[in-house]
């Protein structure tokens, strides 16, 4: 019998964000399969044919268009998410929309697919992905009104899901500490990374390194949003650490857009900035993104908490030797295929760079078995668990 799956597609909207970006490639491995899918967009039902013009559309835009409105959309984001209760306002606003399709879609045995957390009251069969607890675990990463919001919903969510699915064990174990009645109904369902993460040629990249002054395979890179959960700061103090003479032929680059209480980050990278052993490139192009990665020398992400940290395997995949955190789920998507290191420790990760800078062979080996490592991360796998879950639940 064919799956029937019901997916809130609400989070794929240009640009995209984490969780968008998460929904939008299961979206595409769903369309690629004899799956009977339908969307939910703001609360109202897309068909299969929408559905594929939408994620064509993500093919075909052109990087103005993501860098332009990658700008307009954080300005207006972060003035929304300062109102009080704009969460619960939204929520409420598109459960009304939703409600009479959502009935229609239950009454036809259809699967409901939340990829965000918090999913609509459903007369159905639910599955729901929680990505992270950071917002339990470590609230002051959040916004006051995410917090609130995530806090007050997130037991009522897992309690009417028939199955949660999280993005590492790490989060499983958590979820179950803090949620015993996530028990026997949640299971991990890895991520994936896009084929088109890959090493790439001096050549393939000369543009983006002319452009941003660098050298194929000559600095240090980071991709994160520039916010305290990513550690950035503790990065760039251990990147200070580091001699002036490797600082100088081995720039640290920061990718990532502005996040929010970043002036700490912001101020201790004056000087580095100054003497061009710092370059914050802000928000790049998928295309730039991807040989940026191939460019690079180190991948260095010593993040305080991740759900998963798709960064460290779009730089394995890369063919980038990743230094990362020792802690949490970076340390179990990695395992040995990274150089991990105590994030709180800043000498721990500057001796890391400095011996991955000095050490070529190392940085060899760590290249070829990241590549081989990450292959088990693939789009198409994390589909076909959560159609064997669907499956699963819909027979019960």
């Amino acid at each position: 019998m064919q799956t029937k799956l019901l997916i809130n597609i609400t989070p794929i909207r240009k640009p995209l964000t984490g969780i968008g970006y998460y929904t939008l490639n299961i979206l595409r491995e769903l369309l690629r399969k004899d799956t009977d899918v339908i969307g939910l967009q703001n609360g109202r039902p897309v068909d299969r044919q929408q559905l594929q013009a939408l994620t064509d559309s993500f093919l075909i835009e052109t990087e103005h268009q993501q860098s332009q409105q990658k700008s307009i959309k954080r300005s207006v984001v972060e003035l929304i998410r300062s109102i009080p209760g704009s969460y619960q306002v939204k929520n409420i606003l598109l459960s009304f929309r939703a409600k009479r399709s959502l009935a229609r879609f239950a009454a036809q045995n259809y699967v409901y697919f939340e990829p965000s957390f918090i999913p609509f009251d459903y007369n159905g069969r639910t599955i729901t992905t929680v990505h992270d607890l950071s917002f339990i675990s470590f609230p002051q990463f959040h916004p006051e009104t995410r917090v609130a919001y995530l806090t007050s919903k997130i037991r009522s969510s897992i309690d009417k899901s028939d199955h949660v699915i999280v993005d590492s064990d790490y989060i499983l174990q958590e979820m179950h500490q803090y949620y015993p009645s996530s028990l026997n109904k949640s299971s991990t369902v890895y991520l994936g990374v896009d084929q088109f993460f890959r090493p790439y040629s001096a050549s393939e990249c000369a543009e983006i390194n002319a452009r941003l002054g660098l050298k194929y395979q000559r600095f240090i890179l980071s991709v994160a949003t520039l916010e305290p959960r990513k550690n950035l700061k503790r990065l760039v103090l251990a990147y200070k650490l580091m001699p002036t003479e490797i600082r100088d032929e081995h720039p640290l680059v920061l990718v990532g857009d502005h996040g929010w209480k970043n002036a700490e980050l912001l101020a201790e990278t004056k000087e580095l900035i100054e003497s061009k052993q710092l370059i914050f490139t802000g928000y790049l192009s998928d295309n730039d993104l991807k040989r940026l990665y191939g460019s690079a020398m180190i991948f260095a992400y010593p993040s305080l908490y991740e759900g998963f940290g798709l960064p460290v395997v779009e730089a394995m995949a890369s063919g980038v030797p990743v230094i990362t955190s020792s802690r949490g789920a970076t340390a179990e998507i990695a395992d040995d295929s990274a150089v991990l290191v105590d994030p709180e420790n800043e000498n721990d990760i500057s001796q890391a760079m400095v011996n991955l800078v000095c050490r070529p062979e190392q940085r060899k080996m760590l290249s070829a078995s990241g590549i081989e490592f990450v292959e088990r991360y693939q789009w198409s796998k994390t589909v076909e668990n959560i159609l064997e879950i669907a499956d699963s639940i819909s027979n019960k």
